[in-house]
């Protein structure tokens, strides 16, 4: 990690594992239109998503991400038992309380291990890409498992078609480690707007409106979002994130050669690229396949961009993302 206080350790940390997984039951658009008044044609032109996944009744938050942290962890040739710390990215955790990465290090056997959550709903990967970086390299951590797992398909009112036909469920993971000096996660510029704290939330289950009170009517209890305000605070925050990280590493966007947004919506990724000034060639999308899917949306596409052969060593990477909180960031990664 660079860019450190004099004193503090200089130790090049990145990603040395990559794993995602995806839920295998598929609904289209065309399934979610016989349920609430909508259409493919609505669906894709105002989203570019077509497919998301469903995960089972029986299945948790923290049951995909020990599926994706298991690959992360294959890929870097390692074991449960070599992970230090476990962080997970979340805004649909299995309770409320405890910690549901204290549940995955359990289901995932990491035996020494500690584990705790990050909320920054959908920004949450980058913010917990940056404090696991943090880290790697300080004294007792050499491996740590950062995760983004989400199942939105649970919090949603599958009668708001505003917002239900937008999410799947999915997670993602990456071991981080100590690389080749100059390599890795170079830093990270992170920002919030808790004035905006009420455009994405649930209004009710925490000790504001809990359920049941005087305070609560039916609905309140499932995910509500003013989709015009996201639109108008997620073209703005993409483009600044990226530029932010940048400015923080001391690199251009001339040297970027990929860019990972947070797939929440085409028309914001075609948006944002444009106002950097690049072409959509510089960056991936699989929203299509998969709808939005939260704090995991990143980590899977970097997983997919990578094996289809759209990222390899040497490359200058940023991942940027937005979403409740309001929170949004991103990293700069030298492969």
């Amino acid at each position: 990690m660079h860019a450190r206080k004099a004193g503090e350790n200089m130790t090049s940390v990145g990603i040395i594992g990559l794993g995602a997984y995806v839920p295998p039951h598929e609904m289209s658009n065309e399934d979610w239109a016989e349920i609430v008044e909508t259409s493919d044609e609505w669906i894709t032109t105002k989203t570019g998503m077509k497919k998301r996944r469903i995960a089972d009744a029986d299945t948790h938050t923290s049951d995909l991400a020990v599926e994706a942290c298991k690959r992360a962890l294959d890929d870097a040739g390692l074991t449960p038992a070599d992970i230090d710390l476990l962080i997970l990215a979340t805004s649909s955790p299995d309770v409320p309380l405890s910690s549901t990465a204290g549940i995955i290090q359990h289901k995932l056997g990491c035996v020494d291990c500690g584990a705790f959550d990050i909320n920054a709903v959908c920004a949450g990967w980058v913010h917990a890409l940056d404090v696991g970086a943090r880290y790697v390299g300080t004294p007792g951590y050499d491996k740590v498992l950062v995760v983004g797992s989400e199942i939105y398909s649970r919090i949603l009112n599958w009668q708001d078609r505003t917002t239900c036909v937008l999410f799947g469920d999915g997670a993602g993971a990456a071991v981080l480690g100590e690389v080749e000096d100059g390599k890795g996660v170079l830093g990270s510029w992170l920002m919030s707007d808790g004035g905006g704290a009420g455009v994405i939330e649930i209004p009710a289950g925490g000790v504001r409106v809990p359920i049941p009170s005087e305070g609560f009517s039916e609905g309140m209890q499932y995910f509500h979002m003013d989709g015009r305000a996201v639109w108008d605070f997620a073209i703005e925050a993409f483009p600044q994130a990226v530029h932010g990280a940048l400015a923080r590493v001391g690199k251009t966007l001339d040297e970027v050669d990929f860019v990972i947004p947070h797939q929440a919506n085409i028309n914001i990724i075609k948006t944002g690229m444009e106002k950097l000034g690049l072409p959509m060639s510089k960056t991936f999308t699989n929203l299509h396949k998969y709808g939005n899917t939260a704090g995991a949306s990143v980590p899977i596409a970097m997983r997919e961009a990578f094996d289809e052969g759209l990222i390899s060593e040497g490359d200058l990477v940023v991942t940027a993302a937005f979403g409740g909180g309001l929170a949004w960031g991103a990293n700069v990664i030298q492969f």
